[in-house]
């Protein structure tokens, strides 16, 4: 095997031309690591922000981002029993202690040292990755690993969002602001799976076809419906929407609370329009809402996500596939927003 690989590097916080392709050492592993020969790994709005730069975010440069990859078994440490080498993987992105408090009651997630690999650590934007053993799992043989990478990090997002943490049951009727990209792709079809009715808010008449297809119930425009809550409010008769899948931050968090019925809950796991969304505080607690924050999931919840994809309960949407020498012009497509699912990197 080669001693160098080639790598997408952030060699400065900014603009898409920060990144370079160039040859890197590959990372040597430890007895409880694995080392990954990547083959897809799919692109997040994490990415961008990690490419950005923000003051919260102090982490050595040159970067390699990633943190939603599968690939084939390389090599593995000498503690490793649970993958060999030759088997293809999916990447659970949680770096944890497995010392803390949280971590021994399962909630890696909430690691008092708590990391991401491809945000704090290299990720998969590169021929070779190394994880910790710990953090893969095996794909079985029958299922596409391109489905795989496609719906790794956004299912079990969407998973932990619905079931862990807003408790979605039967019947509950389900607000997705932002309906399209790949996280609320994975929440409508979750949604629906565990027997919601689903409102999807979204900005054009090809996303609306799509997320219909996808088995949305209700789908309203917000650039031709920008108070977007009243029309919740009318489907729902009144009530408003049970529980909203928030990750779209500033530009639909007004109207995000506006929609929830007395006693709703919103849940959020990202902010890509922005961090400052105003809040009434006499809303919360005169109708005795809950605002929910959610990252990532535990193991337990990455093991149950990954087996909706491994049956087939989760369908990909992949909008476009682009090599990894052409990163740079992917996250550009991205941040532009006007994709359709997931945008996948090849890694040859």
């Amino acid at each position: 095997m080669a001693e160098t690989m080639k790598a997408a590097l952030i060699e400065a916080h900014g603009d898409s031309s920060n990144i370079a392709i160039k040859e890197v050492p590959i990372p040597k592993i430890g007895d409880n690591d694995v080392l990954i020969k990547v083959k897809y790994c799919s692109l997040n709005r994490l990415d961008i922000f990690v490419r950005k730069g923000s003051p919260a975010l102090k982490i050595p440069l040159p970067h390699v981002s990633g943190s939603d990859f599968v690939g084939v078994i390389e090599k593995t440490g000498n503690n490793v029993i649970n993958v060999s080498v030759g088997d293809w993987v999916v990447v659970n992105a949680v770096w944890y202690c497995n010392r803390c408090e949280r971590c021994l009651q399962g909630e890696q997630s909430l690691c008092d040292e708590f990391k991401m690999i491809g945000e704090h650590l290299w990720g998969g934007f590169a021929q070779f990755a190394k994880v910790p053993a710990r953090n893969v799992i095996k794909i079985p043989d029958y299922v596409d690993p391109k489905a795989v990478a496609t719906l790794g990090l956004t299912t079990l997002t969407a998973w932990r969002m619905l079931k862990s943490k807003a408790k979605l049951k039967p019947g509950d009727v389900v607000v997705i602001p932002g309906a399209g990209g790949g996280l609320s792709t994975s929440a409508i079809q979750i949604s629906k799976l565990l027997g919601a009715t689903v409102i999807a808010i979204t900005s054009t008449e090809r996303k609306e076809k799509h997320v219909k297809s996808l088995g949305a119930d209700y789908v309203i425009n917000y650039k031709s419906n920008p108070e977007w809550a009243k029309e919740v409010k009318k489907i729902t008769g009144g009530k408003g929407a049970d529980i909203v899948f928030e990750s779209v931050g500033e530009a639909t968090w007004k109207q995000s609370l506006r929609s929830l019925k007395k006693g709703g809950k919103l849940v959020t796991a990202g902010a890509t329009t922005g961090f400052n969304g105003q809040t009434n505080i006499g809303a919360i607690f005169w109708f005795q809402l809950e605002i929910l924050g959610s990252t990532m999931a535990n193991m337990q919840e990455f093991r149950e996500a990954m087996s909706l994809i491994f049956t087939g309960k989760i369908k990909p949407i992949i909008d476009r596939i682009y090599p990894l020498e052409k990163l740079a012009e992917a996250e550009d497509y991205l941040d532009e927003g006007n994709h359709i699912g997931k945008i996948l990197i090849e890694i040859s």
